[in-house]
């Protein structure tokens, strides 16, 4: 008798539970059934922006990703790429229809890579006077072997500029830009890939520009290949003999480690166009001749006089050959390097850069992901500071009589020089990577100067920090033999290249 009542007791908690779960079930299905369905939308490039402090790489992709998926091609069938005529400008330059927009080079870029998946772009460096407005609009034209009419989608306006450097400039400023143009998934997918790139303000406007896209190294670059270091210079325009200087900078740089170096040409010395045909002819060096568009001078003493008068011009003007050697390069090398003829980075523990890298990412493997460029600190080596004879080195060389230098370095971050990294920079400057390719790194690690330092030799003070030079930097001065260690072999190289050149010390 007593355990039928435990029986029926339990049997009686069992049913009250099951109800209630019932009763549960019904109460949600009804709640959800009056609530509207919400849906998923993209999100949009400039959401994604707006947090991009707290935004991974792939909040970012999925941003870029949705601008792929809802990219608009334009339908310009009428055109017709044999009756193109091209408005050439000063040689180099391509000028745009009915606008003060003049082209370089362009270039083919497929290294922005999300959710495993690569979305390839057009890139173009240009220069324009004034700046682009808002409202403008500015379309890209992208001619396939394989098809007869373009395939037109618009372009992204983006100056290669900081704003806060020059905030007013005169209105007749000429402003490097870079047109990026998204190329349709579809083309992705076909494995086709565009020969020419024209640019316009309408969708299926007058074409008068035409640039063939460069995409050499492309092919290696996918199988994994490509070399590390290649050296930048902007454009030179010297008029004075410069070649013996010019020698020993380059040897330093190969034995330091540079595979390659890309020299933008202006105005040089004749015996400086003998330097650069030995070179060239080895393959260490390639030579880009270089003129500023519009109607900004090129007679060569004209130019000269300009560039030094109009100081922001001249920095801007710089950015075109700093970012085309960028571009030219994605695929050839992991780092660029813009330097000048009077630098020279230096590791202070180690004989080369790479044998500096592979130390650095030993300990540093985490900072590497984090960072589009590594910069070294600025030493200078001033003329003021005399020279010191070393015996042992013929008098013609430079670095090597020069081993004083102030005592302290630049002001942290200012006046670094960087390897620049090839897979992770969007825009650069001289400094370092002006804008990074993906959002969620940063621009620039200094790195510390008991592992490298950048060797600056100038006769005198900068005129743009005369007062900060003089004050911090011509004050104190130290020995510093850091170049002691390539002298054997630099002198060495000097002076072989001196006699298959030719050239008289």
């Amino acid at each position: 008798m007593h355990l039928s009542i435990k029986m029926k007791l339990l049997l009686a908690g069992m049913v009250v539970v099951v109800a209630l779960t019932t009763v549960t079930i019904l109460f949600y299905t009804l709640l959800l059934d009056s609530v509207e369905p919400i849906t998923p939308r993209p999100v949009t490039y400039k959401e994604a922006r707006l947090k991009q402090s707290e935004q991974y790489q792939v909040v970012v992709g999925t941003a870029i990703g949705s601008q792929f998926y809802t990219l608009k091609v334009y339908n310009c069938s009428s055109s017709n790429a044999s009756s193109i005529m091209v408005q050439w400008n000063n040689i180099h330059w391509q000028k745009v229809e009915d606008r003060q927009i003049y082209l370089y080079h362009s270039f083919y870029d497929a290294r922005y890579i999300d959710f495993q998946a690569r979305y390839h772009y057009v890139r173009i460096i240009g220069m324009t006077q004034g700046k682009i407005q808002k409202e403008e609009s500015y379309f890209c034209s992208m001619w396939y072997m394989e098809f007869q009419d373009p395939v037109v989608v618009k372009a992204d306006t983006s100056e290669v500029w900081m704003q806060h450097w020059n905030r007013n400039p005169d209105p007749d400023t000429y402003h490097t830009y870079l047109f990026t143009c998204p190329v349709p998934l579809s083309m992705r997918d076909s494995h086709l890939y565009p020969d020419f790139v024209s640019v316009s303000s309408q969708p299926c406007g007058d074409i008068t520009t035409k640039l063939p896209i460069q995409k050499k190294g492309f092919a290696e670059w996918q199988n994994g290949g490509g070399k590390k270091f290649a050296v930048c210079v902007k454009g030179m325009d010297f008029d004075e003999d410069i070649s013996i200087k010019l020698i020993e900078w380059l040897e330093l740089l190969f034995i330091l480690g540079a595979d390659q170096v890309f020299i933008y040409k202006y105005t040089i010395h004749k015996n400086v166009g003998k330097v650069f045909d030995y070179y060239e002819k080895k393959g260490k060096v390639k030579v880009i001749s270089l003129t500023l568009p519009g109607d900004q001078p090129n007679e060569p003493k004209l130019r000269t006089t300009y560039l030094k008068r109009a100081l922001w011009q001249k920095r801007r003007n710089e950015l075109v050959p700093y970012n085309d050697c960028l571009y030219r390069n994605i695929y050839l090398f992991k780092y660029v390097i813009p330097l000048d003829i009077d630098e020279v980075i230096i590791p202070v523990k180690s004989y080369t850069w790479p044998e500096m890298f592979l130390e650095f990412q030993k300990k540093n493997s985490k900072v590497m992901k984090k960072f589009a460029s590594f910069s070294a600190p600025n030493a200078y080596f001033f003329e003021a500071f005399n020279s010191t004879h070393n015996p042992s080195v013929p008098k013609y060389f430079h670095m090597p009589h020069h081993t004083i230098r102030s005592a302290n370095f630049s002001i942290f971050g200012h006046s670094v020089k960087s390897f620049v990294s090839t897979r992770n920079s969007r825009t650069v400057f001289n400094h370092y990577t002006l804008e990074t390719l993906y959002s969620n790194m940063k621009t620039y690690k200094v790195m510390n100067t008991s592992i490298v330092q950048m060797n600056h030799y100038k006769k005198r003070c900068p005129r743009e920090i005369y007062s900060q030079c003089k004050s911090n930097f011509l004050v104190f001065s130290k020995n510093d033999n850091i170049i002691d260690k390539y002298i054997k072999e630099l002198v060495y190289r000097v002076e072989s290249v001196l006699e298959e050149i030719q050239l008289s010390v």
